[in-house]
């Protein structure tokens, strides 16, 4: 029976289903580690993880699809009825931020061990039914053809397949239709392949469950997404959380991105205390007036909200769309610059030199982009400063420095400006915005107080001749 039916298969519908699939398996490794940042980052260890969990169980789907040797067409739809289910519940942002709320509560707060549960309950069975295909369809052909032909082609169309889904679902679908969508298209492609090739004739119960499941896929993802957030793309998820209390600073609004509060704005405009910390040592303590400014990660464009006090602002944020986000409820008004650009591209070509820059570049609570937290990084701002100019960073770490990240931040920053000051707001034993101001000047000077020697008095007296 089943015989009859591969005979009778067009050779065109075989070929959608492994384009179709070489599509929806990349996308799968793409929304994988878009959906993740909100919960364990995207740092090279994490990507690297993803990755290599997708290529072995991808190669255990290719083994096990080799080893068919009936029922084809029965075994193909099984197993993409199974991934739609995968893919469109798995892959979804409630599902994600239960599953990991649960792991971090119940199990372990430890990020890798819920990256790897996650992927060996979700990635890995779905990309292992996926990719069954390949091996599987290289049946349906006409067996008068070479081997090696049958899989040379079978091989192709589904690199083209992922080439495309690699492609469109960062560039066109994330960003122009959001994440929720993508993973909704990415489960009706798999729900297509599936009416292709079921007769349902006799499997009306399958066709209604499959209906039935792509609603609530629909509702899981679109729907939620909508009423969640203001924007998704390919780079965050933007939340607009209105009149929320945060203290001490009052009643405001929230912006929050990849799950993670970004940027904060009262009534009168004031930010969180760090922005507001920022804003004393620029415009008060160093009395800025018609400087210039670079701020690197925009988040609410909030250093400038309250006003730019006489100063000229640029901001620069990979994210192209953050103008029009802020503007939907969070911050009406961007007082400056703002170029959509990566912050290590941006150094690297910019002619102009900058009095101050800020850098607040954290992609989430968890993380700065790792290209963004290195000694070359530093050394960029240090060449774009002004020779009396001012790097101001905040970072998240432990303020006495007690693990082996923070310390190794400290010492990164320090190893390129030799004259910085810290200031942890608030402080606490624990993670704190630590706020880092250095000089673009160094002082090659590594004299030491000792009982033996001893000027700090004719020091002192120096500092008070020359202030």
């Amino acid at each position: 029976m089943e015989s009859s039916k591969v005979a009778a298969l067009n050779p065109i519908t075989i070929l959608a289903v492994i384009l179709i699939e070489g599509f929806v398996t990349i996308a799968v490794e793409m929304l994988t580690i878009r959906q993740l940042i909100t919960v364990v980052g995207n740092s090279v260890i994490i990507t690297s993880l993803i990755i290599g969990i997708f290529l072995l169980f991808l190669a255990f789907g290719y083994y096990q699809g080799g080893n068919h040797r009936e029922n084809y067409l029965q075994v193909l739809r099984n197993n993409f009825t199974w991934s739609s289910l995968l893919l469109g519940v798995g892959l979804s942002y409630p599902f994600i931020q239960y599953f990991f709320f649960y792991v971090f509560q119940s199990l372990s707060s430890n990020a890798l061990f819920g990256l790897m549960l996650y992927l060996f309950l979700v990635t890995a069975p779905l990309v292992y039914l996926l990719g069954q295909t390949v091996p599987i369809t290289t049946n349906l052909f006409r067996h008068d053809h070479h081997v090696g032909s049958i899989s040379g082609k079978v091989l192709g169309l589904s690199t083209v397949g992922s080439f495309l889904g690699s492609v469109l679902t960062t560039i066109v679908l994330m960003n122009f239709f959001g994440v929720a969508w993508t993973v909704f298209f990415n489960f009706a492609l798999l729900y297509i392949l599936i009416l292709l090739l079921t007769n349902f004739r006799n499997n009306y119960i399958r066709l209604f469950i499959i209906t039935m499941l792509g609603i609530f896929v629909f509702l899981l993802n679109v729907s939620i997404e909508k009423s969640i957030f203001v924007k998704t793309n390919n780079y965050g998820d933007y939340q607009i959380v209105q009149n929320t209390m945060v203290s001490p600073l009052g009643v405001g609004n929230m912006l929050n991105i990849n799950n993670s509060p970004s940027s904060f704005l009262t009534a009168e405009k004031k930010g969180f205390e760090y922005i507001e910390y920022i804003k004393k040592i620029l415009f008060i303590d160093l009395k800025f007036v018609d400087k210039d400014i670079l701020v690197l990660g925009a988040g609410g464009f909030t250093l400038s909200a309250q006003s730019t006090f006489g100063n000229h602002f640029l901001y620069v944020d990979i994210d192209g769309s953050l103008p029009e986000t802020v503007k939907q409820g969070f911050n009406d008004q961007i007082n400056g610059t703002f170029i959509a650009e990566d912050a290590r591209k941006f150094l690297k070509h910019s002619p102009k030199k900058f009095d101050a820059v800020v850098s607040d570049v954290y992609s989430s609570h968890y993380t700065i982009p790792f290209h963004l937290l290195t000694q070359e990084y530093f050394q960029s701002i240090q060449q774009i400063l002004n020779p009396n100019g001012v790097a101001i960073f905040n970072i998240i770490a432990n303020p006495m420095l007690y693990d082996s990240y923070s310390k190794r931040v400290d010492n990164t920053i320090r190893s390129v400006f030799k004259n910085c000051m810290t200031v942890p707001i608030p402080y606490h034993n624990g993670a704190a915005n630590i706020i880092y101001i250095c000089s673009a000047k160094s002082i090659p000077d590594k004299t030491v107080y000792t009982d033996n020697r001893n000027p700090s008095m004719i020091d002192i007296f120096n500092k008070q001749m020359r202030s």
